[in-house]
């Protein structure tokens, strides 16, 4: 039998021609199989963001609120970057899609949950406000539980739509960005000493924000466009958040660009910008 049959390459004692149209053949099939490598940078991306939620959520746990929250923003960035780096190498695929959008329900249903529990319950200017087995103690309790079951759902929904409604909308707000308004809001509250009382009863904003993702509220997708001055304000933003959340400054800043992102874009979207005539504009989940 021909060592060409043998071994998939030329042998020294075939043909020459043979020889060479084998070996044309073998860099062709090899050429033509992509690199399992490009599929490595954004995954483990992914594992990097969501080993930080965890961390996060033990420091909710251990008190330490501020980290947890910070360790939150700063999963939003690499959010944001695994799928960007995946889109550049061609790296995207079906198990990296399921992995994000577990590492999501980890970084922006778990870990703002656990923050605004531990705050509310183990700091002493909040936990007056939620005493054990009062209304109030179970309506915290359940506004968690309510925030991770909607974003268990926000996810499903958004991977079996992803694909019928399109890359320039969102339907609800996504699970990243209500982390990002959590976490903002609990740090510009602390910073600036607002009253007690709002920051003890901002976790009824829970069973708004779950409502919110699981609606089909149109919001547009943050993308490059034609305008010039708008990919220069983006890019300016995007440098400057990627300043202020590992540096740990500014957090109004934050919370003032996701809050205006969510308002602004969910009006714009509403009035100017329609579904495909496909979309499951008013299906239930």
């Amino acid at each position: 039998m021909s060592a060409v049959f043998l071994s998939g390459r030329p042998s020294v004692f075939e043909p020459a021609l043979h020889s060479t149209e084998t070996t044309v053949q073998w860099a062709a099939v090899s050429e033509s199989k992509p690199s399992r490598w490009r599929y490595v940078a954004p995954n483990f991306i992914t594992c990097v963001g969501l080993s930080i939620a965890l961390l996060s959520i033990m420091n909710s746990l251990s008190g330490q609120y501020e980290d947890a929250a910070w360790l939150i923003l700063l999963c939003c960035l690499l959010d944001k970057l695994d799928g960007t780096i995946a889109r550049v190498l061609n790296g995207t695929s079906a198990f990296g899609v399921q992995m994000d959008s577990f590492s999501d329900l980890i970084s922006f249903g778990f870990a703002p949950g656990m923050l605004i529990l531990g705050l509310m319950t183990g700091d002493p200017q909040f936990s007056p406000y939620y005493p054990v087995n009062s209304a109030m103690f179970w309506a915290l309790r359940a506004g968690v539980m309510f925030l991770v079951i909607m974003s268990v759902i926000r996810l499903a929904k958004f991977n079996v739509l992803t694909e019928r409604i399109g890359s320039k909308l969102f339907l609800g707000i996504p699970t990243t960005l209500v982390g990002a308004l959590l976490a903002s809001f609990i740090l510009t509250a602390i910073e600036y000493e607002w009253p007690v009382e709002i920051i003890a009863y901002s976790p009824l904003a829970l069973f708004v924000m779950g409502l919110w993702m699981v609606s089909n509220i149109r919001l547009p997708k943050v993308t490059k466009t034609a305008s010039l001055g708008y990919n220069i304000f983006l890019g300016v933003n995007v440098v400057l958040t990627w300043i202020c959340v590992p540096a740990r400054i500014y957090p109004e800043y934050i919370l003032l660009l996701s809050g205006g992102y969510a308002v602004i874009g969910t009006i714009y979207a509403t009035l100017f910008m329609d579904l495909p005539e496909d979309a499951p504009e008013e299906e239930s989940v």
